[in-house]
């Protein structure tokens, strides 16, 4: 079971880092848009609301 893991990870590991790359620039291209044109819905999106705020 390890060992398969370990196998499918080594052999997709570039298309697996690529995409958390991709994944994480759309995101910070998101959240610097939300704030520069101050987008509420963007700016309430739960990976960019403050620790705490619930709404």
């Amino acid at each position: 079971m390890i060992q398969k893991l370990k196998e499918f990870f080594n052999k997709y590991k570039s298309e697996i880092g690529l995409t958390i790359l991709i994944i994480y620039v759309i995101l910070l291209g998101l959240g610097t848009i939300g704030e520069l044109f101050d987008i509420e819905w963007i700016l309430d999106l739960p990976i960019f609301r403050p620790m705490g705020k619930y709404q």
